[in-house]
């Protein structure tokens, strides 16, 4: 066994334990502002790790305009989860001011504001919405309701990362054709299988189980195809992550034991967090 690999196991196991304890007690009145203060810190760094590969590539973001705004974002939709009725559009009135206040560091800079601005602004897309958007999801149901936001919440987290462990584990063991060697050399359409597989398990067993809690609603069928889904647009993070790294010039984010960085952790989670809040929204599950 590696020392990266325990490493790995040792940081991920923590992580596991944390997020869980914190997922449980996010309803509760008084551990909800720590819950809020946990994403901010995550979407922080990841923000920090962003803006770093793109100065790496020759950039010059606003580096605090984007983090302030991200960060504002974040506490209107907490206060938002607080009074549900009277600030449901609360975030976006935020979130539309930001957007006018990342344009003010670069109105003294002719050179290359456009792609400043553009690398300054796609980060509140690719990284706080996301983020936002799982916030959404725990907390989408209100407390006296049938179901339980937290467990759709740790559904995607958990389906999502057992994409990420499969393709791991079964690249390592079988891996020999590349999957995308121009962006990232070492995964393997073998990995990217496995990983397909373990989404698809993790849903379908998740579901059986929640399901009996009568707090989450899904059936077989939509677990399979929730769950395939869900590891595809997974894989299409990590991959898509993978090329800005591999464009800035860098392997890893960050430097994480075993883990890389903060948004090597939070890419595979980019798209599948809308995916299952629209999902929801429109009521095709739930």
């Amino acid at each position: 066994m590696s020392k990266q690999f325990k490493n790995r196991l040792l940081v991920g196991s923590l992580g596991i334990v944390g997020l869980s304890i914190s997922i449980y007690y996010s309803y509760s009145m008084y551990f909800k502002p720590f819950f809020m203060l946990i994403a901010i810190g995550i979407l922080t760094f990841a923000l920090i790790e962003y803006y770093k590969m793109a100065k790496n590539k020759g950039f010059e973001p606003s580096t605090t305009s984007g983090i302030t705004v991200s960060v504002a974002y974040l506490l209107a939709l907490g206060l938002s989860f607080y009074y549900p009725d009277k600030l449901q559009s609360f975030p976006s009135l935020v979130l539309l001011v930001s957007l006018v206040i990342l344009f003010l560091p670069f109105f003294s800079q002719k050179e290359s504001a456009l792609g400043n601005v553009a690398v300054t602004l796609f980060a509140i897309i690719y990284i706080t919405l996301p983020i936002g958007f799982g916030l959404r999801i725990n907390y989408f149901f209100q407390e006296n309701e049938l179901q339980d936001g937290r467990l759709w919440f740790a559904y995607v987290l958990l389906v999502t990362k057992m994409t990420d462990i499969g393709a791991y584990f079964c690249g390592k063991l079988f891996g020999k054709r590349k999957l995308a060697p121009s962006i990232s050399p070492k995964k393997t359409i073998e990995g990217s299988f496995g990983g397909l597989l373990a989404s698809l398990f993790t849903s379908l067993i998740f579901s059986l189980i929640a399901s009996n809690l009568t707090f989450f609603k899904m059936t077989i069928f939509q677990s399979i195809w929730i769950g395939i889904v869900i590891s595809i647009l997974a894989q299409i993070g990590d991959l898509s992550e993978s090329l800005l790294k591999r464009d800035a010039g860098i392997k890893d984010s960050s430097h994480l034991p075993g883990l890389g960085g903060i948004l090597d952790i939070v890419d595979s989670l980019v798209f599948t967090f809308p995916f299952v809040y629209f999902m929801l929204k429109m009521k095709i599950v739930g």
